[in-house]
């Protein structure tokens, strides 16, 4: 079984690789909590109905960033397992809460 997901990416000091594949810049001064703080803004406006892809084209630091944040189909085994048990958990049209992997929050929508 596949899913397919967008999600919106925000890296900090601790992201494995602290730097936004947005903007090539060093995300290495920005805190956790604050990145927290930041994406949870961006989660209450993904619950009242905001352009999700729209988000994620403006402030994700993943290099989906440029496809809306789309992912593509992806199965088990091939994502971080946090981001894969959200993933997987979501039905189609749902939005997770923050997910905190090695890579830094997320905020990930289940397309398909």
């Amino acid at each position: 079984m596949s899913v397919r997901c967008q999600h919106l990416l925000i890296k900090h000091e601790g992201s494995r690789n602290p730097q936004s594949r947005r903007t090539g810049a060093s995300t290495a001064g920005v805190g956790k909590e604050s990145a927290r703080k930041e994406l949870e803004g961006f989660l209450e406006k993904a619950l009242a109905g905001d352009d999700f892809a729209g988000m994620c084209q403006q402030r994700s630091d993943c290099g989906s960033f440029s496809n809306g944040g789309d992912l593509g189909n992806f199965t088990r085994g091939q994502m971080q397992k946090p981001f894969e048990d959200a993933s997987f958990a979501l039905k189609v049209g749902e939005i997770s809460g923050i997910v905190d992997t090695d890579s830094g929050l997320h905020i990930i929508k289940r397309i398909a």
